[in-house]
């Protein structure tokens, strides 16, 4: 097994490697700087947007104060793109805009104007996103200083990661975005894809996988289980003999969450009468849900459990077999478009007979 080299040696290899790797030499920097211009010239020309600024999401600008100065720099180079767009951001940026492109010129449609970032202006613009009224921010951080209001800032970017927001921390970033927001809007239509979040909202691939552990906490936290329990299936034990076994069988009643997601519901007395409907996964958290606040988890679980002899007629038609899609919104690869999914379950009791049972258990009280 060869030895690993040192960091030191690796670094050696790096810099003597092909030339142009690291841009380290006078006339190798003055060429970059040549292109970049020439890049930025070709970014900046006129225009004509094939979208409307009401048509796409605002675009956010905030800068903290030692980077102010790049930011107004930045607005001035850019300013034939980002007037494509409704701008918001806090206080000063806002007042920079509108101090180079004037208040009264109507085809600049300017956003909401935030408040300072430390008396709230983060919070205002994380709203903004909630709110899915926010398609991209332009964030110039100062990595060198103390803020007062960072716990917002953290705030911000968290929300930008969990709601897939297009985010440009710093002026290199910015400037590249601006090649693709200029692309985008020139295609119109076709380049939709090219920056989804200022059309549609979406999702962090995460998402789904924290809505589906919420779901399964809930279920337990009804049934009477702690929210924390270990959804993983438990170590199987020997199998009993087969009439010990058709007790067990018959003795308890189980939900399935997931493939590894069990939650298991109060026992039934065996030989007794059962003939409760069979219900989806989906209806029972929806069901409990809606009624959590009014019932304890005793008649919640007697609900459950409830006998629907009244309504065996209205559901004689209908098959016991449950097939539920889930109608929760859900992430579409990696950008996370949500997309609504249509609902078809088949069950012995619909949500209206679950209201009927309801209000049964109510008129008895």
């Amino acid at each position: 097994m060869s030895r690993r080299e040192s960091f030191a040696v690796q670094l050696n290899n790096q810099r003597s490697g092909p030339a142009g790797r690291r841009g380290s030499t006078y006339a190798q920097r003055l060429s970059l700087a040549e292109q970049v211009g020439t890049a930025t010239d070709e970014v900046t020309a006129p225009f004509t947007s094939t979208f409307a600024p009401n048509e796409m999401r605002q675009l956010a600008l905030v800068a903290h104060n030692h980077m102010k100065p790049a930011m107004k720099q930045f607005i001035e180079t850019y300013s034939e793109i980002l007037k494509k767009f409704r701008i918001t951001g806090t206080q000063t940026t806002m007042k920079m805009c509108k101090s180079m492109w004037g208040e009264d010129d109507p085809a600049i449609h300017y956003g909401l104007t935030c408040t300072s970032g430390p008396l709230g202006g983060d919070a205002q613009i994380a709203a903004l996103m909630c709110m899915e009224d926010l398609g991209g921010i332009i964030f110039f951080v100062d990595p060198l200083s103390a803020h007062p209001h960072q716990a917002d800032i953290d705030s911000l970017l968290r929300l930008a990661n969990c709601g897939n927001v297009i985010v440009c921390p710093n002026p290199a970033s910015a400037s590249s975005m601006m090649h693709t927001l200029r692309c985008a809007l020139l295609k119109g239509e076709r380049a939709r894809g090219m920056i989804p979040s200022f059309f549609e909202t979406l999702e962090s691939p995460a998402v789904e996988e924290y809505k589906h552990a919420q779901a399964v906490a809930l279920a337990n936290v009804i049934r009477g289980k702690s929210p924390a329990a270990d959804p993983s299936p438990a170590p199987q034990a020997a199998e009993p003999p087969k009439e010990e076994k058709k007790v067990m069988d018959t003795g308890k009643k189980a939900v399935s969450f997931g493939e590894d997601d069990v939650v298991e519901m109060a026992p039934v007395e065996q030989g007794a009468k059962h003939t409760g409907p069979s219900i989806s996964d989906t209806e029972i958290d929806r069901a409990l849900m809606g009624q959590s606040m009014m019932f304890s988890n005793a008649r919640l679980q007697a609900l459950l459990n409830n006998d629907s002899d009244d309504d065996s007629d209205d559901d004689s038609d209908e098959t016991g077999d449950v097939v539920a899609v889930p109608t929760a919104k859900v992430s579409k690869g990696l950008f996370g478009i949500k997309t609504k999914t249509a609902t078809k379950s088949k069950t012995r009791m619909n949500m209206k007979k679950l209201g009927k049972s309801v209000r049964k258990m109510i008129i008895k009280d």
